[in-house]
């Protein structure tokens, strides 16, 4: 709009433009009266939105900066407004600040050291506890590395809080910052359209670990084709309910990651209480609980639990009781077990017939209590090289704990962890297993929960199946008779539209007696093949034409070999489960 040497408002003198803004655009001017060099900003009327006024037809912003006095707080001039070739313009001018901005400081240095950070982030807590000692309190709702200004002017780099075009103050609403990377620090309570004290805390707690990291929070999260992507915002609040991680080498203190993490946690009553209880940590006049934040980062997963769980599964109830009591709740609320001397179980190992369900019900689990959830094969963990599967085993419990509380789910586990007395065990077996056990050891102290499963236990190696490493061995068996009606029940609703009215779920169970799921799947699968090819309905007759056309794909003494199996572990965990 202005170009150098333009005069604006018969007061001003562009001496440069600086860049255009979503609303208008900036300069560094100088007074036509006193010399002194400003910042301008214009604000383009046609421009703004509702929420960018007060009630007399002036800027919230203007109203809000023109009452504060603090030396980390930009010093606000004037705001005019005026007309510039017939628009409509507000004339924004804040006293010059000579230097840089944090982020322009952070892109040319990288992380800054421990001390460094932590003495800036003071004086910006200080500016911003003045704002909320106001009368009517101010939340400034986009404290960003952007909104920082580094003053060189007195050879000291000293932090100016700038910009409250988007501050909430009295019953204003104004909107947030939707703009990369400014919407990295806002607040999720802020994309709800609420805010509070709390909204600063988080953004502060974000500011800080940037300092030190030299990186966003959670940036490890984000690719380049996320930001443009429809569902970014759900992508943001997401990747925020998974544990935050610290990879800088500098020996940052217990005191200022716990500090940190408790700023960020997205539910406001888990933040600090107030701006002045977050200095106080970072002073260490008040001490956080690391048992406190444990508790709240998990409560935060848990709140993104996702999908329908249990209820996918075709029935087995009492086994879902059992796991349950058993598994999720002490796992959920370790606290109120806690009190009876009850610890979490460390890992449960399904075992049984092929074809069951078992990974499908480890999955269900991971749905049910809302953990993070790994799958790993002997794929995952195979290496050509002499102890390349080791290194493999401990990156993958690394990835485990980074994602905590994570439920590490080890498919065939048999192939991964042999019997070392077995005779078809090389020797670099042997030292895998053992890395695998020393992995296992009370990883439930990591909020690992490891769930593993097999059709072969008696070739899994008798040290990994000994209580405080796999304390359930639980039998998932052939479907029973109430099991079978379930998983028909459950593959032929999904074909409502062509499903004949003749269906007898019960003659079906009974027809089908030692059929696993995989069996009953491939039935109503084959089924609805003969039906689309005759173009008819999927009918009771086709279904039973099918079944007597198939056999069990497990024998009658595979079964018994379960069966006793488990007979053999009764007494060890939980009894027997009915079916």
């Amino acid at each position: 709009m202005f170009v150098k040497n333009d005069i604006i408002h018969e007061k001003f003198k562009v001496l440069f433009p600086i860049h255009n803004t979503t609303y208008g655009s900036s300069y560094r001017v100088q007074g036509l009266e006193d010399g002194n060099i400003y910042m301008l900003k214009i604000y383009e009327k046609e421009r703004l939105q509702p929420w960018h006024y007060n009630e007399d037809g002036g800027l919230i912003e203007a109203e809000i900066h023109k009452s504060l006095n603090h030396e980390n707080i930009s010093k606000f001039v004037s705001c005019e407004s005026t007309t510039f070739q017939n628009q409509e313009l507000f004339i924004y001018v804040v006293k010059f600040i000579s230097g840089e901005t944090l982020q322009e400081r952070i892109d040319r240095e990288g992380p800054a050291n421990v001390a460094f950070a932590t003495s800036l982030i003071k004086k910006v807590i200080g500016a911003v506890s003045y704002l909320h000692s106001q009368d009517s309190p101010i939340v400034h709702a986009d404290i960003t590395p952007l909104n920082i200004m580094l003053d060189m002017s007195t050879g000291m780099l000293e932090p100016v809080l700038i910009d409250f075009g988007l501050s909430k103050y009295k019953n204003y609403n104004t909107s947030y910052n939707s703009t990369v990377p400014s919407i990295f620090y806002c607040a999720p309570e802020l994309f709800k359209g609420e805010w509070s004290v709390h909204t600063d805390i988080f953004s502060l707690g974000a500011l800080y670990f940037t300092l030190i990291e030299g990186f966003f929070p959670w940036h490890n999260k984000f690719s380049i084709t996320d930001i443009n992507g429809l569902d970014f915002q759900e992508k943001i609040i997401n990747n925020r309910n998974s544990k935050l991680t610290f990879t800088s080498m500098n020996d940052i203190d217990e005191a200022v990651k716990l500090s940190i993490i408790k700023s960020l946690l997205p539910d406001t009553n888990s933040r600090f209480n107030s701006i002045d209880d977050m200095y106080k940590s970072l002073t260490k006049e008040k001490l956080i609980s690391k048992t406190e934040i444990r508790a709240a980062e998990i409560k935060q997963v848990l709140s993104k639990k996702s999908g329908e769980g249990f209820k996918k599964v075709a029935g087995m109830d009492s086994l879902k009781l059992m796991i349950q009591e058993d598994v999720i709740e002490p796992l959920k609320d370790p606290e109120s077990f806690k009190d009876y001397g009850i610890e979490p179980p460390n890992a449960i190992l399904f075992y049984g017939p092929p074809g069951c369900g078992k990974t499908f019900f480890a999955e269900c689990l991971s749905e049910e209590i809302g953990f993070n959830f790994i799958k790993v094969s002997p794929s995952d963990v195979g290496s050509k090289y002499v102890h390349g599967g080791q290194e493999k085993i401990k990156q993958l419990f690394d990835a485990a704990k980074e994602n905590s509380p994570t439920i590490l789910f080890i498919d065939e586990i048999d192939a991964m962890i042999p019997d070392r007395e077995g005779s078809d065990v090389g020797h670099h077996y042997a030292s895998e297993v053992n890395e695998w056990l020393v992995q296992l050891n009370n990883c439930g102290n990591d909020d690992i929960f490891i769930v593993a499963a097999t059709n072969k236990m008696e070739k899994i190696d008798s040290a990994v199946l000994r209580a405080g490493r796999f304390d359930r061995k639980i039998l998932i068996p052939v479907p029973d008779t109430e099991s079978r009606i379930a998983l028909f029940k459950l593959y032929l609703n999904q074909r409502k539209k062509v499903l004949s009215d003749d269906i007898d779920f019960v003659k079906l169970s009974q027809k089908t007696d030692n059929y696993v799921c995989s069996d009953i799947k491939l039935i109503v699968n084959d089924a609805s093949r003969v039906a689309r090819k005759n173009k008819t309905k999927i009918s009771q007759e086709i279904l039973e034409l099918i079944i007597n056309q198939t056999s069990p794909s497990i024998t009658q003494a595979e079964i018994k070999k379960y069966s006793q199996k488990k007979g053999d572990d009764k007494g060890e965990g939980r009894g027997r489960i009915g079916f």
